[in-house]
């Protein structure tokens, strides 16, 4: 088993590097090859903890992130006594160049709303999207995994007639991740993953290794192909959802 921490940083500029902006979405998949067993633990962002290298005084864990990946991961690993093996840091430019690489992905939306685009923008650049089963781009993905709360003062009201929270923005984040895995697992050409990651490598970082990549892909492919019939990565893994108090 290995457990793979996914940050969502509140960037908004090309590049990735060196980017100390806000933890905002903070993801912890433990996946098992043997049992195809995952976890995802949604980890909200106001979550007032000791931060490591800040002296283990409390703050938002979504400020750790300023000191770097070390940083924030030790936290998490101090707060939930799991072991991290790798990261994944993406941006909002990141997530979605990659939905768009993908041609979209397909998420059950839970209400229609209004959001910010991925400058942060309103007016004629805020982006809607529908209650319902939609294939969302790159920019109402961003937005749908960003969203919670209304935003009346933007959009009328047939937009804005929900009630959300950290929360329910944490079990949205983690549907926009499993659609993306579930786009993922039917690239079949080698050629393809690598245009994806060169495409997406400026807004995008991890301490994973190319051949560390390559072996998740060829798992992934082994058990997509023994499960022909399975459209969702659902259908393949038995996920288990958890949320932190």
């Amino acid at each position: 088993p290995f457990t793979i921490l996914l940050m969502g940083v509140d960037g908004t500029g090309d590049g990735i590097e060196n980017m100390t902006a806000n933890g905002d979405s903070l993801v912890l998949v433990t996946f098992n090859p043997e049992t195809f067993k995952a976890t995802m633990l949604s980890i909200p962002r106001d979550s007032y903890v000791p931060i490591t290298c800040m002296g283990n005084k409390k703050n938002k864990i979504t400020h750790s992130s300023w000191g770097g990946e070390k940083c924030i991961m030790q936290t998490i690993e101090n707060l939930t006594g799991v072991d991290i093996d790798y990261y994944v840091k993406i941006n909002f430019n990141g997530l979605v160049e990659l939905v768009n690489i993908l041609g979209g992905v397909e998420v059950d939306v839970e209400y229609s709303f209004c959001e910010q685009n991925s400058q942060r923008q309103f007016g004629d650049s805020t982006i809607y999207v529908e209650k319902g089963l939609q294939t969302l781009n790159g920019e109402q993905a961003l937005a749908y995994s960003r969203n919670r709360h209304p935003n009346p003062e933007y959009c009328s009201k047939e937009w804005t007639n929900y009630d959300s929270n950290d929360f329910v923005r944490g079990a949205h984040q983690q549907d926009v991740i499993k659609a993306i895995l579930t786009k993922i697992k039917d690239i079949r050409d080698l050629n393809t993953l690598y245009n994806l990651l060169d495409t997406i490598s400026n807004n995008m970082a991890t301490n994973m290794s190319v051949d560390t990549i390559l072996s998740f892909y060829n798992l992934a492919k082994d058990l997509s192909n023994k499960l022909t019939n399975s459209t969702s990565i659902e259908d393949m893994l038995n996920i288990e959802k958890l949320y932190l108090n």
